[in-house]
């Protein structure tokens, strides 16, 4: 495959990190931007391929929303499909130790990690990390481009560990996203044809994330 379409997986060794909603969201984000956006679903979970079949059940065909399609079999539908999109986005399984992540995530070239802040979430994020840049080391040295960011997700105003994301950063060898997504009811109002933007109450907050996210994986 040539290493022309974006591959970018948002991911997360824990449970509850809010890895596919992050991922729909900015799926369809850039398709609203005329971008050619799929979201292969291979989270044995099925979260966003289900939610999107019952978004057309009750509302019918999306007009401007991302395609998504659920897979177990990611490498096919890569050979198959990789030349019609300009960014696929891979929704896979929570990590659960270093081997697998490492498996998994050879096909992006670009991973955005969901952290809850924390000392017991970061360090069980560490490992997962730690497994993910060695996976970008060997990129590299292919040849190919690797981009590994943090973003701190369901961010709560006035708790202590906000003012320690430097520590946190520092102990996860990663960079954090300035903008954080904050802890808000009405994110979880958004489904898998729409984007946060379209939502007054975030749109600011999610702005400023979306923006971030465009200029540090260098997305035009």
């Amino acid at each position: 495959m040539k290493e022309d379409t974006r591959i970018i997986s948002v991911c997360s060794q824990k449970g509850g990190s809010g890895k596919s909603a992050i991922t729909i969201w900015l799926a369809n984000c850039l398709r609203r931007e005329n971008k050619r956006v799929l979201v292969l679903d291979a989270d044995g979970q099925r979260t966003i391929a289900k939610l999107r079949a019952r978004e057309i059940e009750r509302l019918g065909e999306p007009e401007n929303a991302c395609e998504v399609m659920a897979t177990d079999d990611v490498a096919t539908v890569l050979d198959d499909r990789y030349e019609d999109f300009d960014i696929i986005f891979l929704d896979l399984p929570r990590m659960t130790g270093p081997d697998e992540a490492v498996m998994a995530l050879t096909f992006c070239d670009s991973i955005l990690v969901p952290i809850r802040l924390g000392d017991s979430d970061v360090l069980s994020a560490f490992e997962f990390i730690k497994a993910a840049k060695k996976m970008g080391d060997l990129r590299k040295g292919r040849g190919y481009d690797f981009n590994i960011f943090g973003v701190q997700n369901f961010r709560q105003h006035n708790l202590r560990e906000n003012v320690d994301i430097d520590r946190y950063a520092e102990m996860l060898d990663i960079t954090i996203f300035d903008n954080a997504l904050p802890n808000r009811a009405d994110f979880m109002r958004v489904g898998t044809s729409d984007c946060p933007l379209d939502y007054p109450t975030i749109a600011e907050a999610y702005r400023a994330f979306y923006q971030e996210f465009k200029q540090r994986y260098q997305i035009s």
